[in-house]
């Protein structure tokens, strides 16, 4: 027995002596004899073999030597494999935490801003004493603040790159960006430096960990006040850190961003952390951070270094740029461009660039001394010549175009904006078109050149080219979020009704299904005073064929679910859970059942009730449904609100005759 395991490995003969007769009846009687017959066998079969063969054996040791490499070659390949193994393990596990957190992610900014940086620019930034104290640690926080247009996004990006060169210890950046709904609050920011810290080692890792097993296995969301003691946590396990947070002008929520970094420049355990702000001057910045970080922390862009930056900027654009360089431009008036755009910037890189764009796209010389002799002084004017010079058969197409860009709920991708061409909303030729489509792409520039820009992000998207445009743009009454709401509507509800096949073929063949069913009724809602869109909304709902295509494509009370498959909830159900209470309204007025069961939320007044929608929770209540229907996630419309935090909805409950759950 206690050979079998030898044998496997080592060459040899095994000589057993056997003493029982391998039954259940064991015993040592023979074992002495059995062991003194096979060494008296082994010693004749040791005479018998000759010693010539014996030498050129192996020896034992040279065996066991080779045995030994390869249980070391098992061993380092369990190793590998137990390694591989945990990395899948930890692949899949920060998978589930990115798909928890869905972070927005802050490098599409960066290398879209690297895009527009010229070698050199931003360097006097790098040798500033004050700089140099922040990067050295002396200083903490920094502020650096400068007017629209004067290059503060790639300056940040200049500032992530000098830190990376340097190994600096961990780099967290975050870029506000107006385009990207996502990244216009607090609770965004948040939830992108966790994820980025999420990365930074096990130390901060494991808090995170912690709270996405509290919350369900990340079933469930943190509130923003959890989120932000669990960056705390993570930042404070860090040795050293630094932040770059841009555009804090581009935030929707900028009174809870300056209370965290409030919070952050008061806690003694972060003094390991450095903080970079950049963004525009305005009041409560002014008024909130140079008090908190100190005036000499509060850096104004230096508008000469900025100058010379675009003026070596605009030196290299006209050597470089195909646009100038293929045609046979003088040198007078080379130097008239250089002067007139590169002296001429007043610190506005932005301005800077829609000039040459525009001076790039003139025909002949004389368009373009005609054109430098009337250069537009700011941004605005810069804006209203180029959206005035969109040609007329491209003016309503363009101006549904900006308006998607200004009030998207999403980045748009290139697919999808094309569609929003092919989609025409006016009577005579409405409809979707495939024959409309854009041969390329990219050719959609061509509708508002220097007004829009691809990003390459995951999907090559369309966004507008800068935060003065969107500012501009909103200054015109068809770009108010009425005016674009009810084009936006009427494109998506067009597009919804033409496109046709099963769930998987209208995301692959029409782009622009996912954002039509999942948005239309979020700008919908804020169209309701027109009587012209309730009924188109009502319109819609009411044909099976419009309601089924749109069910399967997205279903509100399934977010999560991308196939969501048939409509579980009747169309009253979904109008109310959408906030659409004028066409929830004429829905009841043709017989809609108010209390129809059997949907994710119960029925329309719980998910009324879970929306904070007060006055649609009262037109069902007068209605006639029953406040105390029981069924759906929450119970009842009163749990709804409850756990929701709509206390006004549950003070209407209670008054209308709701009964809580102890009382039942």
């Amino acid at each position: 027995m206690e050979a079998a395991g030898l044998m496997n490995d080592f060459p040899c003969i095994v000589i057993r002596g056997i003493c029982d007769y391998a039954d259940s009846g064991k015993g040592k009687t023979w074992q002495e004899y059995a062991a003194a017959v096979a060494a008296a066998y082994a010693k004749e079969l040791l005479g018998c073999v000759q010693p010539s063969v014996v030498d050129a054996e192996d020896s034992a040791k040279a065996i066991l030597e080779k045995v030994q490499q390869q249980i070391d070659s098992v061993q380092q390949t369990t190793a590998a494999t137990r390694a591989t193994t945990d990395s899948i393990r930890s692949d899949l596990h920060a998978d589930e935490i990115k798909r928890w957190l869905c972070p927005p992610d802050p490098s599409s900014n960066a290398n879209h801003a690297r895009t527009l940086r010229h070698e050199g620019t931003g360097a006097w930034l790098l040798e500033c004493p004050v700089f140099q104290a922040w990067h050295s640690g002396s200083r903490q926080q920094l502020w650096l603040h400068g007017l629209a247009g004067c290059g503060k996004s790639v300056l940040s990006t200049t500032v992530l790159d000098y830190l990376a060169k340097g190994n600096d210890g961990l780099i967290l950046s975050f870029f506000f960006d107006f385009n990207d709904v996502a990244k216009q609050t607090l609770e965004g920011m948040l939830h992108s430096l966790a994820f980025q810290l999420y990365h930074g080692g096990v130390d901060s890792a494991t808090h995170l960990d912690a709270s996405f097993q509290a919350y369900r296995n990340g079933n469930d969301q943190p509130t923003t006040k959890v989120l932000w003691g669990v960056v705390l946590k993570m930042l404070v396990a860090q040795r050293k850190v630094s932040i770059v947070l841009n555009a804090l002008d581009e935030s929707e929520t900028r009174d809870g961003v300056l209370e965290w970094i409030k919070d952050m420049v008061s806690r003694p355990e972060l003094g390991h952390v450095q903080l970079l702000l950049t963004g525009r001057p305005e009041s409560e910045f002014l008024r909130d951070i140079p008090p908190l970080i100190g005036k000499q922390n509060s850096l104004a862009l230096d508008k000469q270094a900025v100058n010379s930056d675009i003026r070596s900027w605009v030196t290299a654009q006209l050597s470089q740029r195909r646009d100038f360089t293929e045609k046979p431009l003088s040198q007078k008036l080379l130097g008239e461009i250089r002067k007139k755009v590169g002296d001429g910037a007043d610190g506005m890189f932005r301005w800077a660039f829609c000039q040459l764009d525009s001076l790039a796209r003139c025909r002949h010389e004389a368009a373009m001394e005609e054109a430098l002799e009337s250069l537009p002084l700011n941004l605005n004017e810069t804006y209203e010549r180029m959206f005035e010079s969109i040609p007329t058969e491209f003016k309503d197409d363009a101006t549904r175009l900006l308006q998607f860009l200004v009030h998207s709920k999403r980045p748009l991708t290139l697919a999808e904006v094309t569609e929003v061409i092919a989609t025409q909303i006016e009577n005579e030729s409405r409809g979707f078109d495939m024959k409309r489509r854009l041969f390329c792409e990219t050719d959609i520039l061509a509708y508002c050149p220097s007004l829009v820009t691809v990003v390459h992000a995951d999907d090559k998207e369309l966004h507008l080219a800068h935060f003065s445009v969107k500012e501009y743009l909103l200054g015109h009454d068809q770009f108010q979020v009425t005016a674009a709401s009810i084009s936006i509507t009427r494109t998506c509800l067009t597009y919804l009704t033409d496109i046709n096949g099963s769930e998987r073929e209208m995301k692959r063949y029409f782009p622009m299904a996912g954002y039509a069913a999942e948005y239309w009724s979020c700008h919908a809602a804020l169209t309701l005073a027109y009587e012209e869109i309730t009924q188109i909304i009502v319109s819609f709902l009411e044909k099976e064929e419009k309601f089924q295509r749109w069910a399967r494509l997205y279903q509100a009370d399934r977010s999560w679910d991308d196939s969501p498959g048939v409509p579980r909830g009747s169309r009253l159900y979904y109008a109310c859970f959408s906030g659409l209470m004028v066409p929830a309204r004429d829905l009841l007025d043709k017989g809609a059942d108010i209390n129809a069961q059997g949907v994710f939320y119960g029925n329309a007044l719980q998910a009324v009730s879970l929306g904070g929608h007060q006055e649609t929770v009262n037109l069902l209540l007068d209605k006639g449904a029953d406040v105390n229907a029981q069924g759906g996630f929450y119970g009842n419309a009163l749990q709804a609100a409850s756990l929701e935090g709509h206390q006004e909805i549950v003070h209407l409950l209670q008054i209308r005759g709701a009964i809580t759950s102890s009382a039942q």
